[in-house]
């Protein structure tokens, strides 16, 4: 059977591509598949897709493409109606070309997976060929004149899913279909490649689009409650979108910075899941609830609201997790501290996730699928004479996974290790002549390259006729790597280097080395290898060797001051009078001193000079950088950072709030010395440093 998928940008990112390509992975083991995008932006899709899957594109927006000008393109779509979301990315040249697609497929199913394709899948696809419409939409959020064409042109179709069983009930009340079953058949999701939680780390995930839908208002507000209460949790948000400058301020507001991190976007998401002990899912509306059964795949319970559709058929209450109301901050407390404060119901509702959330898996979903063109091959034959069923599956694939054609096509998993070890792990072609081996190349920033440094390499062939490359990289390397960035490469002695892609990236370890060196300062030198992604999406190492580190632990900022806290790592020992250190960059150089309070063997905590910074002014826009002099006596400086954590944008996720001061005396040196406020505001560089910026605005 030929199964043709039709979607409108498999380039990009969202959770439609996601599961259709979980569904097209899936079904290809036994099937012929394809995905047909109808727009092409960028040169590669944005996540991996098997080469036994074709991957096509009808009109190619990139730049310098004649598609971009071509005649029609400026004209309105005769198919689309105006209230579809995506209206204004389609033309008469658009519809012309996915008619033409239709007419002409060979593929014995077409699914389309969204209202204004499926009303092209149903009005222009070619008779011999059974069409299917995927409904990834909550029914009822699809506008009226929309839903009005598709009971029009519907009936034209063999059948339709929807995600949810509820929402298949919808869309037969709401905007029935005569003779044409609507079935409710779940995305999938598959098992992840990491080991699922253990549930004792204390920190509870989300993720998602930073969109007003998700409500991670109501989320953060639900933890800030709960912050006096648990202060050593952490809340992790995990996403992209417009709504994050309104939440960081949200998080200023309620004094969070350093207990509810914004992380950005970050793929693969399932290590981030399992660094998590509780995940939290507070949408006012979901079509599904992908990130649900993704948390749950990784052996995490789930405080869900109980939205309209989606987590009530995902979530069974009080035994994989807890379904709060909906749009409320103290149910979603509730749900939370029942499970912050009970490691073992934790455990024991992870347990029941990672076994429930299994039905989700994309060989199950699948096999739904499979039914579903079978019911209507069947229906179609006894309809329409002459019809011919599809024929059945071919022969199994050796594998789920086939290996890319080239070694630039494969990903690169790697897995710390509380014990400094990096383990690496990639899948390629199968090896010819050449043998490949991961090398680090070292990114200079100071034109100094250090020399390459080979991994030993481990290879072994698979029965889909590739190789997988595995390589453990000690502690003992790091003398090698020194303090510095390296890109991971695969080369062979006659081939340039090839920078590998990124894929899972298991630092949780991390986290417990980090508590470890808080809590117990070592008295050597100290080291940390973080593996993370580049903006590229390729994969590089962060390596830190430091015979002396003074790391950050905290900031707090209230009451008109702001107070650091750190430890110092290495021989060197905080003595009597020790000294923090605040030094204005530039031409202007200046060294402020305040003395440092001893916390314990080798923790300090200092007030900053704010309101001798602000006076000794001389620029609107000033940037003051941290530094621990431990001994009074030795005027050697150590720069206070914040670098050992199991991520990499520390700088981002650590975003401060910005104290507004008026300094204490008029300062003789500075520019202009304004009456209103000027603003102090901490933060980490991207390379890991502490400092702040004095700003008059």
């Amino acid at each position: 059977m030929k199964i043709s998928f039709l979607i409108n940008n498999i380039y990009g990112i969202g959770g439609t591509n996601r599961t259709v390509i979980n569904l097209a992975e899936a079904l290809s083991v036994h099937h012929e598949v394809e995905i047909v995008s109808v727009f092409r932006r960028a040169n590669a899709t944005k996540f991996e897709i098997s080469p036994r899957i074709t991957v096509r594109a009808l009109v190619d927006l990139r730049p310098g493409s004649a598609d971009r000008s071509a005649q029609g393109a400026d004209e309105p779509s005769e198919v689309v109606p105006r209230q579809e979301e995506f209206y204004a990315q389609y033309s008469r040249f658009t519809d012309e070309r996915i008619i033409r697609e239709l007419r002409r497929t060979g593929a014995d199913v077409v699914v389309g997976t969204r209202p204004s394709l499926n009303l092209f899948v149903a009005a222009h696809t070619r008779e011999t060929a059974l069409r299917v419409a995927q409904e990834h939409m909550t029914h009822l959020a699809i506008p009226p004149a929309v839903r009005a064409e598709m009971a029009r042109v519907y009936p034209r179709l063999d059948a339709i899913t929807t995600v949810t069983e509820a929402d298949a009930r919808s869309f037969t009340e709401n905007t029935p279909i005569p003779g044409i079953p609507v079935v409710g058949i779940p995305n999938s999701v598959p098992r992840p490649a990491v080991q699922p939680s253990d549930c004792t780390r204390k920190i509870v995930v989300s993720a998602g689009r930073m969109h007003h839908v998700k409500r991670y208002d109501l989320l953060i507000r639900a933890f800030g409650s709960l912050a006096e209460e648990f202060p050593d949790w952490q809340l992790r948000i995990y996403g992209d979108g417009g709504e994050a400058a309104k939440l960081r301020a949200l998080v200023t507001e309620l004094g969070l910075a350093g207990r509810a991190l914004l992380m950005g976007g970050f793929s693969p998401i399932e290590s981030e899941w399992a660094k998590g002990s509780i995940a939290a899912v507070t949408s006012s509306a979901e079509s599904f609830g992908m990130t649900l059964v993704e948390a749950m795949r990784c052996g995490l319970p789930v405080v869900a609201t109980d939205c309209p559709v989606g987590p009530r058929e995902i979530l069974r209450h009080g035994e994989d997790g807890f379904l709060v109301p909906n749009g409320e901050v103290e149910g979603i407390a509730l749900g939370l501290r029942r499970l912050m404060a009970d490691e073992i119901l934790r455990r024991d509702m992870g347990e029941a996730a990672l076994r429930n959330a299994a039905r989700y898996d994309p060989a199950a979903v699948a096999d739904r699928y499979l039914n579903l063109f079978e019911d209507a091959a069947r229906r179609r034959a006894a309809a329409v004479r002459g019809y011919r069923a599809p024929a059945g599956a071919r022969r199994a694939v050796a594998q789920a996974t086939v290996p890319p054609t080239a070694i630039g096509g494969a990903t690169v998993d790697v897995t710390t290790d509380g014990a400094g070890w990096l383990r690496f792990s990639a899948e390629g072609p199968g090896e010819g002549r050449h043998r490949w081996q991961f090398v680090l190349r070292h990114k200079s920033s100071d034109g100094k390259r250090r020399p390459d440094l080979p991994v030993r390499t481990s290879r072994t062939h698979l029965d889909n006729g590739g190789t997988r490359y595995t390589a453990a990289l000690g502690p003992s390397a790091l003398d090698e790597l020194g303090d510095g960035r390296w890109q991971v490469t695969m080369l062979t002695a006659k081939s340039k280097p090839v920078h590998m892609k990124a894929g899972i990236r298991d630092t949780r370890a991390l986290i417990d080395a980090r508590a470890d060196l808080v809590g117990r300062p070592p008295a050597g030198p100290v080291a940390w290898n973080l593996p993370y992604a580049h903006s590229n999406g390729r994969l590089m190492l962060r390596t830190v060797v430091r015979d002396d580190h003074a790391e950050c632990t905290g900031v707090d900022i209230e009451g008109g001051a702001i107070t650091v806290r750190g430890v110092l790592c290495g021989g060197r020992r905080i003595e009597p009078g020790a000294l923090f250190v605040v030094s204005r960059r530039g031409r202007h150089g200046r060294n402020l001193t305040v003395p440092v309070q001893a916390l314990g063997r080798q923790g300090f905590r200092a007030e900053v000079p704010v309101r001798r910074v602000v006076d000794e002014r001389l620029e609107r826009w000033e940037d003051w950088d941290w530094w621990l002099q431990p001994d009074p006596s030795d005027r050697r400086k150590i720069r206070v950072c914040h670098l050992l954590e199991d991520f990499p944008d520390v700088k981002g996720a650590f975003a401060y709030p910005a104290l507004a001061l008026v300094g204490d005396a008029a300062s003789p040196y500075a520019v202009i010395h304004p009456v209103r406020p000027v603003w102090v505001r901490p933060y980490c560089s991207a390379s890991g440093a502490m400092a702040m910026n004095v700003v008059d605005r």
